[in-house]
């Protein structure tokens, strides 16, 4: 049984692999923006959540994969790029035909659910979207995975406190 805290783990990897790769974005940007991210374990489904400033992605030339992902990268400040990354436990397997909705809200509010895209980071399938994060405030994102055409969903909430 995959244990997520195991990060020598194939799946531990997959997941830092693309974290570590939005790092390096962040530092061949020199941009000095906040990055998060977390992880927990549902009915055996490893959900890996991070918020990554959207100006991470803005220095990739304009017909870049990673440029052009979700429509492009929007313009104007405060949006940030939510991706979570799934696994099965059981198996350690990437899951990479699931239908997954984030709903990004203020603390206490509801918000207006997104589907996230599936991309590819570092040779690696995730989903992903942009959301627009005001600065100094408490977010709670819902996350919502549908697998086998409907019949089995899982959800997980993350709390996010945006500097």
């Amino acid at each position: 049984m995959f244990n997520p805290r195991d990060l020598t783990s194939r799946p531990g990897r997959d997941a830092l692999r693309a974290l570590g790769a939005a790092i390096v974005i962040a530092s061949s940007s020199g941009a000095l923006a906040q990055t998060t991210s977390d992880y927990a374990v549902v009915d055996d489904v490893a959900v890996y959540f991070a918020v990554l400033p959207a100006e991470m992605l803005r220095v990739f030339p304009p017909g870049s994969e990673e440029f052009r992902m979700h429509g492009g990268v929007p313009r104007g400040g405060h949006v940030h790029h939510v991706q979570v990354a799934l696994f099965d436990t059981v198996s350690g397997a990437r899951i990479t035909d699931a239908a997954v909705v984030a709903t990004v809200a203020e603390a206490g509010l509801g918000g207006t659910p997104s589907t996230l895209e599936p991309f590819t980071i570092g040779d690696a399938q995730t989903y992903g979207a942009y959301f627009a994060l005001q600065p100094r405030q408490h977010y709670e994102v819902r996350i919502e995975a549908t697998f086998a055409g409907g019949q089995r969903t899982v959800e997980q909430s993350f709390d996010y406190e945006h500097q």
